[in-house]
């Protein structure tokens, strides 16, 4: 993910000229006195230069202050808060959709959302995601950007480091990924897991099922198929040697009580042991029909 170009080049011009201008005051470093040598610096040296600024964050203040290029002030506001820059060993993570993951190598591992300014983070790296990096990470309108000198490791991580960088990524994902390096700014807590919706059977048996038959009919009516002996036993679980699973001696069907499910009553001596739902189906004919070459249990 990458900044517009309308602010990657507002990035550009304001850091490239605050390098020089650090540069000039610090008596020139290698080479480079103000914003037109930077740009034709090496990468070595541009990255000196960057190096001595960030050694030397007054000089931002001064910067800001001056104003030796005409900036507006909205825009010097944002270079205010590049003192509030991390400049660490990272690795390149992983692509997100919307920024890539910029993870810190110690303990706690920290995840930065990281956005790009003219070329994908993936197009810079030799090798595909996870790359070990040193970068320097700055605030820009609530978002945080590489300032793009990178210095990349030829170090390609093995499948037990990828293992590891992984599980340290889900731990940092979970302490909140950060996306602002702005003062006051804290990652957004962890929600809470869900709680499963209780099925319906289930606030059924908590709250509303009697104890007996006798209580279950005079409540709710009788039911619209009652079972009793062999009979009701023709339609209670069975194990895979044809033991029943239940004790029980009768069984009511109310197709009514919980909506689009079929309640199975078993009770024993009156008294309700068990309780089970099948979801209501509508059959046919249709239904009836074995497959092919099959026949229906009878």
């Amino acid at each position: 993910m990458l900044l517009s170009p309308e602010e990657s080049s507002l990035f550009l011009s304001l850091y490239q000229h605050l390098i020089g201008f650090a540069a000039g005051r610090l008596g020139g470093v290698k080479g480079i006195v103000d914003f037109a040598s930077f740009r034709a610096a090496s990468w070595e040296a541009k990255a000196g230069a960057r190096d001595q600024l960030l050694a030397n964050t007054a000089l931002i203040d001064a910067f800001v202050e001056e104003n030796p290029d005409q900036f507006r002030e909205t825009d010097l506001s944002n270079v205010l808060l590049w003192r509030h820059f991390v400049r660490d060993h990272f690795v390149i993570e992983r692509d997100l959709a919307s920024y890539t993951i910029f993870l810190t190598r110690d303990e706690p591992p920290r995840a930065y959302a990281v956005l790009g300014l003219t070329t994908e983070f993936a197009e810079m790296l030799p090798h595909p995601m996870p790359m070990f990096v040193t970068a320097v990470l700055l605030p820009w309108k609530g978002r945080i950007i590489c300032d793009g000198l990178m210095t990349i490791s030829n170090i390609y991580p093995g499948p037990g480091i990828r293992a590891s960088l992984r599980d340290a990524y889900r731990r940092a994902k979970a302490a909140g990924v950060i996306t602002s390096l702005e003062p006051g700014w804290r990652p957004e807590p962890p929600k809470p897991p869900r709680m499963p919706k209780t099925p319906a059977i289930q606030r059924f048996l908590q709250k509303k099922c009697p104890a007996t038959l006798k209580e279950f009919e005079e409540r709710y009516g009788p039911p619209a198929s009652r079972l009793t002996g062999e009979a009701a036993h023709e339609f209670g679980p069975r194990r895979i040697d044809g033991t029943p699973v239940l004790d029980f001696d009768s069984l009511a069907v109310y197709p009514n009580i919980i909506r689009n499910q079929v309640l199975y009553i078993y009770a024993k001596e009156g008294q309700i042991a068990y309780a089970a739902v099948t979801e209501g189906t509508a059959w046919s004919k249709a239904d009836l029909k074995p497959p092919p070459g099959h026949t229906l249990i009878r």
